[in-house]
């Protein structure tokens, strides 16, 4: 039988072994304990390892995960969005600190009257959106530098061709680059202390700073052990509605398009709009996998996306690719929480439910439209509702005559 696990590491890190292939999509917040996790199922190599967005809870794990274990990787797949910031990241951090330090100084009062860190959060996701699809509908400036030359790359796409990073990568660079972030930390600091910005306000950028950090010491990371990286760009499929590359039959984009290099940085975007990490753009990926008879389950790994667009994300972007299996598991768009659940009934749409799995998230999650699904399809990590102790879920499937054979193992939701 084949498998999938949510691993019980404080946020998202799905493990699935298919096809005789060990793919790891996000990696939770801890690599010390992403690492211990995949000691306990036996994992020493990744084959995949994909990155679905930049938040902590999805990325963290990732950072160091190859520096802190013996673990082995073949490829990162990562955001095409991280190249935006990646090539100032990797040769001039200050540039990019100064920069989210003085759009923090003109943007410090657009706190909307009495929100809290969340409503403010969800205020800047929203501003930002709106001004990257305002930078997408406009097209490229005409004079757009699209020298980019520490990304080139000849290979063909889907091939696994090591990613050759030629920028100064050695330890006065990584120090340089620590020093930066930290400066940064400090400044956002002071301004609260002097209060010139409210701690929400700062608690934001200085998330954005974290950001930053991760998306450059996964890069970094994969260099320095000759990792191969793929590069699946949002930007790219919102232009058409049409998805492409992965590696067909394993593991394949919904809503995002391979690159063979990474999209240029773009001219006149503040590294506020380039760094922070809307949920609509999260990369979805499709594990489709079809045996002969049609009866193989397909795979989503939703993310944070709620897989539409427009108000509440009503519109589905989804186009279920033809002869993917119908039958699915999936994982559950953001934790369970409220602000995805359009997500359910776009794949409801389009697919046959067979089980929702859960990881991460606060004590809010999950919210009661994940709750409202029937306990027999949604399997969790952990229940804060019912105050279940965390552990790992675990689907095991493979192909039964007229029907998919499924045995799972971890909490059974009734909350």
């Amino acid at each position: 039988m084949e498998q999938l696990v949510a691993l019980p590491v404080f946020g998202d890190a799905f493990l699935l072994r298919r096809s005789g292939r060990v793919i790891l999509v996000d990696g939770g917040k801890s690599s010390v304990l992403l690492a211990r996790e995949l000691a306990r199922y036996g994992v020493s190599h990744l084959d995949i390892v994909v990155c679905t967005h930049a938040d902590y809870d999805h990325a963290g794990g990732l950072v160091d995960l190859l520096d802190r274990s013996a673990i082995t990787v073949g490829e990162f797949w990562l955001p095409g969005a991280w190249a935006e910031s990646l090539p100032a990241l990797l040769t001039a951090p200050v540039e990019v600190v100064d920069d989210l330090i003085l759009t923090l100084d003109r943007e410090k009062n657009t706190r909307p009257l009495g929100a809290d860190s969340e409503e403010f959060e969800e205020h800047m996701h929203s501003y930002v959106s709106r001004l990257r699809n305002d930078y997408r509908n406009a097209g490229p400036p005409a004079d757009r530098d699209d020298h980019n030359e520490p990304f080139k790359s000849t290979r063909e796409q889907g091939a696994t061709e090591q990613w050759n990073v030629e920028l100064p990568l050695d330890e006065d660079a990584e120090e340089r680059a620590v020093r930066a972030f930290r400066s940064g930390r400090s400044r956002i600091r002071y301004r609260v202390d002097k209060r010139k910005v409210s701690k929400t306000v700062a608690t934001f950028w200085l998330g954005l700073i974290d950001t930053a950090e991760r998306i450059r010491r996964i890069a970094v990371q994969a260099a320095h052990h000759g990792v191969s990286v793929r590069w699946f760009d949002f930007g790219e499929f919102a232009k058409t509605n049409r998805a492409g590359g992965g590696d067909a039959g394993l593991l394949i984009p919904l809503n995002a398009v391979e690159l063979v290099n990474p999209p240029p940085p773009p001219i006149g975007l503040s590294f506020l709009v380039r760094l922070t990490p809307v949920n609509e753009e999260c990369l979805v990926f499709l594990s489709p996998n079809i045996d002969k008879f049609g009866w193989e389950c397909s795979i989503v790994f939703t993310g944070d996306s709620p897989l539409g667009s427009g108000k509440n994300y009503s519109v589905s972007w989804l186009r279920w690719p033809k002869d993917a299996s119908r039958l699915v598991i999936a994982t559950a768009p953001h934790h369970g929480s409220e602000s995805n659940f359009s997500a359910y009934g776009h794949l409801d749409m389009e697919v046959e439910m067979l089980v929702w799995v859960r990881s991460g998230g606060t004590d809010k999650h999950p919210g009661s439209i994940y709750r409202m699904l029937h306990p027999s399809t949604r399997i969790c990590t952990y229940c804060p509702h019912a105050r279940k102790q965390r552990q790992a879920a675990e689907i095991h499937f493979s192909s039964f005559p007229r029907w998919p054979l499924l045995r799972t193992n971890g909490h059974i939701c009734n909350c």
